[in-house]
């Protein structure tokens, strides 16, 4: 019995000449941290897209917790249990900090303004402002927000639908070191409570402290899976990182 949460088998997908991934192959483990690394250009926010429902692969296979899910709306994943962030924290700036996370729950505005919304998934909103640390500024707009803060709120909203898989887009990106440091003992902490995840980052300290395997991207394929002490001796990801 496979113990994949998700296999992502051959993907490929062109852009009209350009194939941004070409006979793609990765494996998460359930109760991983895996890291999804390569140069500029390798295909790895395509393989991201791809995966989540926002574009459709030309070719090749996904799955996820056992069902195909090859060609899965971003919805349809979210409620199976497939949630991610962007590279670009997307968050409602027009609605507070608690709406946001409420909304997230799978609630529209109208539900929200309307009461309609439980007690068990305010509940669990408050809770999440708290281990957050967000909960001082709960009322306040989104885009009052900084960008940190911003990179916060969005982590803490996929995680409203209590999710199996959390797939984070570059979540160090443009944050201080001290917001580093706490995205570090967010994903720790989840991660122990059985949440697996899979990373996509730029930062290689973050990567080799934290993530177990290490899939390597170049030109669109997979050109190496192992542990962070491999992945810093192996060859083929040195030619492809110092060519880039």
């Amino acid at each position: 019995m496979t113990t994949a949460l998700l296999e992502v088998a051959n993907v490929s997908r062109r852009f009209g000449s350009v194939r941004a991934l070409q006979d793609a192959s990765l494996t998460v483990e359930r109760n991983s941290i895996t890291a999804l690394i390569g140069p500029n250009g390798s295909g790895k926010t395509t393989m991201f897209n791809v995966i989540t429902g926002y574009l459709p692969a030309d070719s090749g296979t996904i799955r996820f917790d056992g069902h195909d899910v090859t060609r899965a709306k971003p919805a349809i994943l979210y409620r199976r249990g497939l949630s991610r962030t962007f590279q670009q924290a997307r968050v409602f700036g027009h609605l507070t900090v608690q709406e946001n996370l409420v909304v997230a729950g799978g609630f529209s505005v109208a539900q929200l303004f309307g009461r309609r919304v439980g007690r068990q998934d305010r509940e669990r909103a408050a809770a999440l402002l708290v281990e957050f640390r967000l909960s001082h500024v709960a009322d306040l707009y989104a885009s009052e927000l900084s960008y940190g803060q911003r990179k916060l709120l969005e982590f803490a909203a996929v995680l409203m639908s209590q999710p199996k898989l959390v797939m984070l887009d570059e979540p160090t990106a443009g944050v201080n070191p001290v917001m580093i440091e706490t995205m570090e003992q967010h994903i720790r902490q989840l991660h122990a409570s059985g949440i697996t995840f899979l990373i996509v980052e730029h930062d290689m300290n973050f990567v080799m402290r934290l993530c177990d395997p290490v899939v390597v991207l170049d030109q669109g394929h997979e050109i190496f899976t192992g542990a962070p002490d491999a992945v810093q001796s192996n060859p083929a990801v040195l030619d492809a990182y110092l060519g880039a």
